[in-house]
């Protein structure tokens, strides 16, 4: 499995255990790839969390009107924005779009969203710089899950046993580092090249509650490291449908 198949398990993962846990309950169980993954990770009912995750991919899961952006919003206490839902790019058509590529897909994000959708591993072939960029992701990911504290082991063990078996040990190796690692958010920005600021910053988001000082703390951080304008950064917020950063 590619780095880049990796960056998708996490993503959901991190999805997963910082929101949608939050409203899933019941029996395992799963009637698609998403749903399985979902359900491997939260112990609850696949083909729920496929449907409500279904706006995110850009598919057609039963979740309408706000999509993804007004459930997060609903999980975190604040009101639906009237934000752009995920288009038919979904995840990966935003991750493009970011970084000033087309949302038809062609890029990571397009490797993103086969991870997303359960694609087996033999099918998600990257390049080596989509390989080097998965990488940058997870960082960012990891990094700004531990934006309020550190991930505990409670979570550590959710994201490493989502893994399973399709990942390497090296890559294994590599998400296990990353969330015991001490690396500070200057080292992080250093290492964002130019043109992918708010890709960054949009994987950073998605990891993140925004439920607490401490993370909205940190995020104001990553943009202005990243001259990532307020208004840059809020737009990012919208396409998610979640609360802006800045009023």
């Amino acid at each position: 499995m590619s780095l880049a198949g990796t960056l998708g398990k996490v993503a959901i993962g991190m999805i997963a255990a910082r929101g949608i846990g939050k409203m899933m309950g019941g029996s395992s169980g799963s009637s698609n790839a998403l749903g399985g993954l979902l359900g491997s990770v939260l112990g609850g009912s696949g083909s729920s969390a496929g449907n409500m995750l279904g706006g995110l991919l850009g598919g057609g899961g039963s979740q309408q009107g706000g999509g993804l952006g007004s459930m997060l919003s609903g999980l975190m206490g604040g009101q639906a924005q009237a934000a752009t839902a995920p288009s038919a790019g979904g995840l990966g058509g935003l991750l493009d779009s970011l970084g000033g590529g087309s949302a038809a897909g062609g890029g990571l994000g397009a490797l993103l969203n086969q991870a997303l959708g359960g694609a087996p591993a033999n099918q998600i072939e990257a390049t080596p710089d989509q390989e080097k960029e998965a990488e940058l992701m997870l960082r960012a990911m990891i990094a700004a899950a531990k934006a309020d504290g550190e991930i505990d082991a409670e979570e550590q063990r959710k994201l490493t046993e989502h893994l399973g078996d399709d990942v390497t040990p090296e890559e294994l190796e590599l998400v296990r580092r990353e969330m015991t690692s001490q690396t500070s958010l200057e080292d992080l920005i250093q290492s964002v090249p130019r043109g992918m600021e708010q890709q960054v910053y949009f994987m950073s988001l998605l990891a993140i509650d925004l439920d607490s000082q401490a993370e909205a703390q940190y995020l104001d951080k990553l943009a202005k490291g990243l001259n990532i304008s307020q208004q840059q950064a809020n737009a990012i917020h919208e396409q998610l449908g979640v609360p802006k950063l800045y009023a």
